[in-house]
């Protein structure tokens, strides 16, 4: 009896490993789409801008600004400086390669991918409209960046 026990392990498990043996395969693709982005961080902005009496007969009002950017092209990104309606008939901006004037229209400035993220410390002279009052305005640019 034990022979005929011994004789019905071994042929389950020679069973078993018959079933066990076979093998399949299947191949499948993985693919993964990134989409382009940059980001402005302000690190150092005023959210508003305080005109003061002195500043009117001056005719202007300088304020710095600082702004952290990562973006993830290789193609680089555009900074962009959208004016808005108020006080300033034109920001003067520094702190690029170029000196750069915003008037009545959106400009952009071109800026080269960089590995690491991208400090910008920017210096602002808003040039007074000639009827400006002493007050808080709104900021009267807005700045983003946009992925290439």
């Amino acid at each position: 009896m034990a022979r005929s026990f011994v004789a019905l392990v071994l042929a389950t498990v020679a069973a078993g490993a018959a079933v066990g043996a076979e093998s399949r395969q299947a191949n499948f693709i993985v693919t993964v789409s990134v989409p382009a982005r940059a980001t402005l961080q302000a690190i150092e902005q005023p959210a508003r801008l305080h005109i003061s009496a002195e500043d009117v007969v001056r005719g202007f009002k300088d304020v710095s600004a600082r702004y952290i950017v990562e973006s993830n092209t290789a193609d680089g990104w555009l900074l962009r400086f959208a004016p808005r309606l108020g006080v300033a008939r034109q920001v003067e901006v520094q702190g690029l390669q170029s000196q750069v004037v915003v008037h009545d229209d959106t400009v952009e400035v071109y800026r080269a991918r960089a590995r690491e993220p991208e400090r910008l410390t920017l210096e602002y002279r808003f040039v007074l409209e000639p009827d400006a009052q002493p007050g808080s305005y709104e900021l009267p640019i807005h700045v983003s960046a946009t992925p290439l």
